[in-house]
């Protein structure tokens, strides 16, 4: 089954400030997913935290493939700021996905990301997402489409469409609450959804 990871720069640090940083990152994680038999479904990189949707051959995968992408990244990124100590800001934050309707629910909430915080109007205007694949059809070598993914449609343009459309109305904000309150407790997204009308308001570590 998919995860949604999140992990944030220390103290937010804009670690991913620089469009070159950003762009060896996004080859450091590429290399990481091949040697780690992760399946990469969606993801957003933004200047202080990236979002990934994975699925591993098994839960195992995931605290290996993050410790390597982590320490991979905080050697370059030390090196290249001449600085020495930590980079991210304490554990990743992950949350299980347990259905086709909620990994859905994920994807648009990791690409709607920049949308939320006011970088860009609409997702395909950010270049650091997955959204140029999944609902674009632009050809990557690391993006997999999820089975509810692929469920959308018969063919590929079928599901792009889809897909889209999907984007056509507003996260609920009880659904994108409780995907935030998962994420925090590192609890699996279906339970704390199915129950989002139930969710109230409290002090959220994850806030885009």
């Amino acid at each position: 089954m998919p995860y949604h990871i999140v992990h944030r720069g220390h103290n937010r640090t804009n670690c991913f400030k620089f469009e070159a940083v950003k762009g060896m990152f996004f080859s450091m994680l590429c290399n990481k997913l091949d040697e780690c038999g992760i399946k990469l479904h969606a993801f957003v990189l933004m200047s202080n935290h990236y979002h990934l949707l994975v699925t591993p051959q098994s839960g195992k995968e995931v605290p290996h493939f993050m410790q390597c992408l982590g320490r991979h990244f905080a050697g370059y990124y030390n090196s290249l700021n001449e600085r020495t100590g930590t980079v991210w800001d304490g554990k990743y934050f992950a949350s299980l996905v347990e259905n086709d309707y909620y990994v859905l629910a994920c994807y648009r909430y990791i690409e709607l990301n920049p949308v939320r915080a006011g970088i860009v109007r609409t997702p395909d205007q950010y270049h650091w997402s997955s959204y140029h694949s999944n609902a674009g059809g632009l050809n990557s070598q690391i993006i997999v489409p999820h089975p509810s993914y692929e469920a959308l449609g018969d063919n590929k343009f079928t599901r792009l469409r889809a897909y889209r459309e999907l984007f056509n109305a507003d996260i609920d904000k009880a659904e994108l609450q409780a995907i935030r309150q998962s994420l925090n407790k590192n609890l699996p997204c279906q339970s704390l959804i199915a129950n989002s009308k139930q969710v109230q308001p409290e002090a959220m570590s994850i806030s885009v």
